[in-house]
């Protein structure tokens, strides 16, 4: 008899034989059926990911329309009013949308003014230049806001987030131009070269203080030797950061930041003459 056969029923020999035949790998079939298994998973994950991309196009094409109609509906609003123009922007990278990536990106393909703010960055640069003499290339935000509006065609209102913007869109030019935050004061700096950790720090107690530093001053808070102190505000002196006062007898002399003292005297009420006299 085959040996099969000869097995007793529930023997502990056929219970072994069954078990040893149970952990075999599968036969040629089972690898053709595993093989079949996973092409048809594959099969329908393609499908699932082309569907999805299809859904996916769809969306977008629908924001898009979206974002047009309403573009075109506010056009007049969204270039005159910079509060509205700011909740479109947000509106826009809410939807997953730059309107600033290129110059022939959303805004030059929805509303036509797709040099909007490249031109704003212009003028904004332009500011900076005409008043480096002043202030060496450190122009307060505010104090920037006012000659842009200045130039600008009557009802062609900015705010500071459309300057913030327009800066953004100088980044192609270097590190040379951008917003810094000094003492709670945002400033717009056009300098060949970025600060180091001791003049950024000296500006940034010059902008507590009103506009004005000096070496004393630094050696008071931050505990630095003189000579380091001195080589802080020598950095600006040298780039022509800063005018210099030394009609002060208590101090050696006091490096002031033009634009920094401006716009403190504005919303002081300080006459420029009394904080910037002898100050060159």
């Amino acid at each position: 008899q085959p040996f099969v056969a000869s097995l007793q029923a529930n023997s502990p020999l056929s219970r072994i034989f069954l078990a040893v035949i149970m952990r075999r790998g599968p036969g040629i079939a089972g690898l053709i059926k595993n093989k079949e298994t996973k092409n048809t998973m594959g099969a329908v994950g393609e499908r699932l990911e082309n569907t999805q991309l299809s859904s996916a196009k769809t969306q977008l094409q629908s924001l898009r329309a979206a974002l047009t109609e309403f573009a075109q509906k506010h056009r007049d609003r969204i270039n005159s009013d910079p509060q509205f123009r700011r909740a479109f922007c947000e509106m826009c990278v809410a939807a997953g949308v730059d309107p600033l990536a290129s110059s022939k990106g959303l805004w030059d393909e929805l509303l036509g003014v797709g040099q909007f703010y490249n031109e704003l960055a212009v003028q904004v640069l332009t500011a900076c230049l005409r008043t480096r003499d002043v202030n060496g290339g450190l122009l307060d935000l505010g104090e920037c806001l006012k000659l842009v509006q200045a130039s600008r065609a009557a009802g062609q209102f900015v705010d500071t987030e459309d300057i913030s913007r327009a800066v953004d869109c100088l980044s192609a030019l270097g590190r040379g131009v951008g917003i810094r935050l000094c003492g709670g004061r945002r400033l717009v700096y056009s300098v060949p070269d970025e600060l180091s950790a001791d003049p950024s720090q000296a500006l940034e107690v010059a902008a507590s203080l009103g506009g004005k530093i000096s070496a004393d001053e630094l050696v008071r808070r931050f505990g630095w030797t003189a000579e380091r102190a001195d080589a802080a505000l020598t950095h600006f002196v040298r780039e022509g950061l800063c005018w210099v006062d030394t009609q002060d007898e208590a101090v050696d002399r006091w490096c002031w930041f033009p634009s920094i003292a401006l716009a403190a005297m504005d919303r002081n009420g300080t006459p420029a003459g009394t904080m910037l006299e002898g100050a060159r």
